[in-house]
């Protein structure tokens, strides 16, 4: 129940928050501009219109999450309410993870807004419902609660949100580009740059595997256990972060 109460009145804070709907509306606008811009291309008008707004989806909601993350912590410091809240009788993991699940609410609703507003759109140009979008914003949320966990690792480390915000953006740049490490992993590459790409490959959150929109779009299909798979993996990694972020959180003094 506690970590409820605090996952709650994280996300009302969340919500309350100008800058999120600040970032919602302009990913509104971007959405709109694509279907106006889709309308006006020579080539297939519902993929780019498709492409143009998942990407517009991915984006934004990585933003959101980032600037909204990394300031968790550093608000309850500033304000200095972190010393009423673990006066009473809260436990620092019940803090933090309180604060990943009214985070990830908040994004997950930002998202499933935006999923709303694009089904409406492809609607409008179809005629039809196009169910496609459910798979790629759902793989969306699992990426964006990876992204999540990290800026609360971040944040439980480093005392300043601009240095956790960098850090976090580092990962969801570097996790996106896992793929590219099997080059430097090859048998051709020296052996110090093969143990380091294995082991960036190891730690890093493989998020390019997370993002379907591009495969999705151009009429792959994926089997039901790729979205098991996904599913479990992010789980894993979110829980593995959260775990660290507790036990540096808890041997962090406040001052």
């Amino acid at each position: 129940m506690k970590v409820l109460a605090l996952a709650l009145n994280t996300s009302r804070e969340a919500i309350r928050n100008k800058v999120m709907y600040s970032i919602l509306l302009f990913a509104a606008v971007l959405t709109a501009v694509s279907a106006a811009f889709g309308a006006a291309s020579l080539g297939d008008t519902l993929r780019f219109v498709k492409d143009f707004s998942f990407f517009s989806i991915s984006l934004f909601g990585v933003i959101t999450t980032v600037v909204l993350g990394v300031n968790l912590l550093s608000k309850e410091l500033g304000r200095r309410t972190i010393f009423n809240i673990l006066s009473k009788p809260v436990a620092r993991w019940e803090f933090l993870v309180g604060k990943f699940l009214g985070l990830l609410a908040t994004v997950v609703s930002m998202l499933a807004v935006m999923a709303l507003a694009l089904v409406g759109l492809l609607f409008a140009l179809e005629g039809q419902m196009d169910w496609q979008v459910l798979p790629v914003v759902g793989t969306m949320m699992l990426e964006l609660a990876v992204l999540s966990a990290a800026a609360i690792f971040f944040s439980s480390i480093v005392v300043t949100p601009a240095l956790a915000g960098l850090f976090t953006a580092a990962t969801f740049i570097a996790g996106r580009s896992a793929g590219e490490l099997t080059y430097f992993a090859g048998p051709e590459q020296p052996p110090v740059l093969r143990a380091i790409a294995r082991g960036l490959s190891a730690v890093l959150p493989h998020l390019d595997q997370l993002y379907v929109a591009d495969r999705l779009s151009h009429g792959q299909s994926l089997p039901v256990s790729f979205y098991a798979i996904a599913t479990a993996y992010a789980g894993a990694y979110v829980a593995v972060l959260l775990l660290l972020s507790v036990v540096i959180f808890r041997r962090r003094e406040f001052v």
